[in-house]
């Protein structure tokens, strides 16, 4: 019961919100002063199906658990008419991709360069990628990336050991 009224409150006080990283340019455009006009020919460039999508909450913060909302996720995918690809940005928020865009390797090594050059440690995820079904409606693991140290050295041990090797 606890863990019911957590999820409940969790989503009445945060609020999911899904939105175009498109509409999110255009708005950090015109908050530095670059004309409308300009900036929706510039998002205009990016074709719909290579759009992303952020999900978060209506805050902005910690909004990455949005992801495990699956309404929104489903409704995302059934307007895409394609399955997602989930890719972690932050603890604040996760980037929703059509399966079309590319192979979840190629994503997961984006991931993982963003990881490592942008996001701050505390505020990592992880370097996977999360796959979500729109038709079986599950939301599953589409990679097995390592997780790498600040120096690029895999800081996590395999999950499968060699019979052979000697013990740690």
């Amino acid at each position: 019961q606890l863990f019911k009224c957590a999820a409940e409150n969790t989503r009445r006080l945060f609020p999911p919100v899904v939105r175009s990283m498109n509409d999110i340019m255009k708005e950090m455009f015109a908050r530095d002063g670059m004309p409308q006009e300009i900036a929706e020919m510039m998002i205009a460039e990016i074709p719909p199906e290579q759009t992303m999508w952020v999900i978060s909450n209506e805050k902005g913060i910690n909004g990455a658990a949005s992801m495990l909302y699956e309404n929104e996720l489903h409704e995302l995918a059934e307007s895409l008419e394609s399955d997602l690809y989930i890719l972690p940005s932050s603890v604040h928020e996760v980037i929703a991709v059509s399966s079309d865009m590319g192979s979840p390797e190629m994503l997961a090594q984006m991931v993982v360069e963003v990881n490592m050059q942008e996001v701050s440690l505390d505020e990592r995820l992880s370097n996977q990628v999360y796959h979500y079904d729109k038709d079986l409606r599950k939301l599953t693991l589409a990679t097995d990336t390592p997780n790498k140290r600040l120096d690029g050295i895999v800081a996590e041990p395999p999950l499968v050991y060699d019979a052979k090797e000697k013990s740690r």
